[in-house]
């Protein structure tokens, strides 16, 4: 074989390789992170209200993290709807049931699904709380 038969083939084989590199490393990368942006919703203020079964009373902040603009808007309209509905699940409760970190989780739980029941499902998609007191 002559030197540039030899220089082709040596060419054909860096370019193909380059290619493939370029290609995996550009279009064919499987796990592109998708960035979701969350939003938070107060349904305004505090609720204080009883318990169920006893004089126990219940203090509790409230925000709901949604994934977009739109549901934002939907709860502004909705928010005396939306105040209403978390009343009546506190007032639903025991103080055992929202005893501890695993009975707050539930009671996140509730809010969230019974939300999701007038929004939509999934429209919530966690709830937080920043104060929560029960005396």
């Amino acid at each position: 074989m002559n030197n540039k038969t030899i220089l082709i083939v040596i060419l054909t084989v860096v370019i193909s390789f380059g290619a493939a590199f370029m290609y995996f490393n550009t279009f064919a990368s499987p796990h592109k992170p998708v960035e979701i942006t969350y939003y938070n919703y107060s349904p305004g203020g505090e609720f204080i209200t009883n318990l169920r079964g006893n004089n126990k009373f219940v203090k509790v902040s409230v925000e709901l993290q949604v994934a977009d603009k739109n549901t934002l808007k939907v709860l502004e309209e909705r928010n005396p709807q939306i105040r209403d509905l978390i009343i009546q699940i506190l007032r639903g409760k025991t103080e055992q049931d929202i005893e501890g970190p695993e009975g707050q989780q539930r009671l996140k739980t509730d809010i969230k699904n019974e939300i999701n029941k007038i929004l939509g499902e999934g429209k919530i998609v966690n709830v937080y709380f920043d104060e929560f007191i029960v005396q």
